[in-house]
């Protein structure tokens, strides 16, 4: 996963938000504020995602091996794939899975950006790039609306 500087600036504020709401004895609005602002960023991100997808190129790309998680509980693809411009790349997919879809030596679809040609998806499966910041948003949303209606109450 990469980390963006508005990932850094993120936290920081964050920090202040819990800081500052504990210390006015109001830290459910802050832990509140704080779920507003990351589905700020989880939105920022999915725009970010949706705008390399949208002008993609498809190819045919190689699986050439697997690599581990830290955990070893998933493992990403690698794929090898020529671009437009005849440049070879090799890229291992954001994505993990528990279990490998994929025989090394298949030849798969992917769409890759040609803004940023290391970034690649397979084809039919560009929800997978989105899915767990719409999942953080749906469920943290579930949490949060708790969250407001405890505050009410008091």
């Amino acid at each position: 996963m990469k980390v963006e500087k508005i990932d850094i600036l993120w936290s920081v504020i964050s920090m202040f938000i819990v800081g500052i709401s504990y210390r006015k004895d109001r830290l459910i609005y802050g832990l509140l504020l704080i779920y507003g602002l990351m589905v700020i960023l989880f939105l920022y991100h999915i725009f970010k995602i949706r705008r390399s997808i949208s002008g993609s190129i498809a190819v045919y790309g190689t699986i050439t091996g697997y690599r581990a998680s830290e955990t070893k509980t998933e493992s990403f693809p690698i794929v090898k794939y020529e671009t437009e411009t005849g440049r070879e790349i090799t890229s291992v997919y954001t994505v993990g899975e528990r279990k490998q879809r994929y025989e090394i030596g298949d030849e798969e679809m992917i769409c890759y950006d040609p803004d940023n040609p290391m970034f690649f998806y397979f084809a039919n499966r560009e929800d997978e790039l989105t899915r767990d910041y719409f999942r953080f948003i749906i469920f943290g949303g579930i949490i949060a609306a708790l969250l407001f209606i405890i505050a009410q109450t008091k």
